[in-house]
């Protein structure tokens, strides 16, 4: 079998229920095969979609999908900054990219690929907050009743929402701000 190659890469910005997401889309010289991973860091996603398009992508163009260690590794050293969330993030979605690719090419899905399931499904969580505490607990009870087990409670809503410690104005996407 020829080697199959990167041909391009796409990151793809979206934003569903106001999250920012970063979806990195690898196509490779195989007609129809790609992949799909998650690079998304959503306080700094400008600086991880510059991170996969201008530096990213011109070093993988042409290379050999099967060589997903090599790559990984291509990628985490071949820069000044090593190793913070910015590049971390671009790396992952090249990873599970790859990975997806490897098993679209295997025919199995990656957690095979990997090993096999080690459970049949994974607990997750929800939020329930409010103004006050009775709204929280109704908040609560009504996330109980849909079934849900873990649920974080918190009392007064994201912060980011509020006057006193929101976003100046003028200030760039991403930039954290400390009131203090």
């Amino acid at each position: 079998m020829a080697t199959v190659t990167i041909q391009d890469l796409q990151v793809m910005l979206t934003q569903p229920l106001n999250q920012r997401l970063i979806v990195v889309k690898i196509h490779t010289s195989e007609p129809g095969l790609y992949g799909l991973g998650c690079a998304t860091f959503t306080q700094r996603f400008h600086a991880v979609h510059a991170t996969l398009e201008k530096h990213f992508k011109p070093l993988l163009i042409g290379r050999d999908v099967s060589r997903i260690e090599d790559l990984w590794h291509t990628l985490m050293v071949n820069g000044y900054w090593r190793n913070g969330p910015v590049l971390n993030n671009a790396v992952s979605g090249v990873d599970m990219a790859l990975w997806d690719i490897k098993g679209k090419m295997a025919g199995m899905p990656v957690y095979q690929l990997l090993g096999g399931k080690s459970r049949e499904a994974a607990a997750v969580y929800v939020h329930a907050d409010g103004p006050t505490i009775p709204e929280v607990i109704d908040s609560a009870q009504a996330l109980i009743d849909q079934g849900y087990r873990h649920i974080r409670l918190q009392m007064g809503g994201y912060g980011g929402k509020q006057a006193a410690i929101a976003r100046p104005d003028g200030a760039l996407d991403g930039a954290y701000f400390d009131p203090r």
